[in-house]
């Protein structure tokens, strides 16, 4: 096993995180010598010890009063780059630099840090090893793009239908669908949807398997709702606890509304045809810090998004079932732009849960 193998290692190592980082970038790290793994760590949740500072600890822990020359001459392989500035915590740079690492292996680099460069001045091999990973998409995008990363999540039949005209049905996919959906909910920073499904369906917008709600560090991610209406503050939407945006055109309509740390509302500029302007929408969701984004809504607004060229991934279950007249399709334009057609797609999964499809198209 060579040094860079370890790469693979500390993605996995990395991938620990992904429920409870938040805002932050899910980092594993690996230290090794001689072929062998000397210590490990992972970024565990937001403002915990970075993954670098943990593992070097777990040399220390192991090696006790020796952990110095343990280290000395050792590799230090990290799925990002490490920090130079400081954030939540000091940067890892000045750690590492305390030790005498022969080579640092690192899988991504972070334009926002110089360590790079550093390591080097210090005299310490520096090697990228990329390897592919969505783990931190959504931090990527921000610091890119100036944009959250959004995927939509959405639940259709056969023929992509995918909300009932009449309310007597909710659900269209299967139980074992929705709870694999629960994941999304929690890579995200914040659930997105539209005044007409919060009205229509009330839903919760939270994350509710235990296995993920239980991990050290978790923190439901914030809802956000997309209104030009009034909306009544029994909703399910307010009565959860957790931090919840209203994004409307006119905040007037809600002056006698009740604003608090949990709830804030933000007014988006309008379109020219007096619609919310989807662009300055996330620019403003940019501004909150919110990288990652979950769009689960109605056809209406998923149209929108989709005309906008607004959605970077989407996750659509599928089951086998035809619902015809008795249910809207989940969008309404230009076929070229709908994932299943669009050249600015791929298909990067496909898979079955229960009796329905799963598909996960990716922007190129």
């Amino acid at each position: 096993m060579t040094d860079s193998s370890f790469m693979l290692e500390a993605l996995e190592l990395a991938k620990k995180g992904k429920f409870t980082v938040q805002n932050g970038v899910c980092v594993g790290c690996i230290i090794s010598k001689n072929n062998e793994i000397l210590g490990q760590g992972w970024y565990e949740y937001y403002g915990a010890p970075h993954a670098e500072i943990k593992a070097i600890e777990s040399v220390k822990d192991k090696y006790k009063e020796d952990y110095k020359e343990v280290l000395s001459d050792s590799v230090l392989t990290v799925t990002l780059e490490p920090c130079s500035t400081f954030g939540k915590t000091p940067p890892c740079l000045d750690e590492i630099l305390k030790h005498n690492f022969k080579k640092v292996i690192i899988g991504a680099l972070d334009p926002s840090q110089s360590s790079v460069e550093k390591l080097k001045a210090a005299g310490i091999e520096v090697l990228l090893e990329e390897v592919p990973s969505d783990l931190n998409n959504g931090f990527f995008s921000a610091l890119l793009h100036k944009k959250p990363y959004v995927r939509a999540k959405i639940a259709m039949s056969e023929d992509q239908k995918i909300s009932f005209i009449n309310d007597y049905q909710q659900w269209i996919t299967s139980a074992e669908s929705r709870e694999d959906g629960q994941q999304y909910r929690a890579l995200s920073d914040l659930i997105l949807t539209g005044s007409g499904t919060i009205k229509r369906d009330n839903p919760l917008l939270n994350v509710r398997n235990k296995e993920i709600t239980k991990l050290k560090g978790f923190e439901q991610p914030a809802r956000g709702i997309i209104t030009s209406s009034k909306l009544e503050s029994s909703l399910n939407f307010f009565s959860t606890q957790g931090k919840k945006y209203i994004f409307c055109k006119d905040q007037n309509i809600f002056e006698n509304f009740q604003q608090n740390e949990e709830v804030s509302i933000l007014e988006i500029e309008n379109t020219e045809n007096n619609k919310i302007n989807l662009k300055e929408l996330l620019k403003k969701i940019h501004s909150l810090k919110i990288n990652d984004i979950l769009l689960e809504s109605g056809p209406t607004l998923i149209t929108s998004f989709i005309n906008e060229d607004l959605i970077d991934e989407f996750i659509i279950y599928i089951a086998p079932k035809m619902l015809s007249n008795t249910a809207l399709s989940f969008f309404n334009g230009d076929e070229s732009k709908s994932p299943f057609h669009s050249k600015q797609f791929k298909l990067i999964e496909e898979s079955i849960i229960k009796k329905d499809k799963k598909l996960i198209f990716k922007r190129i």
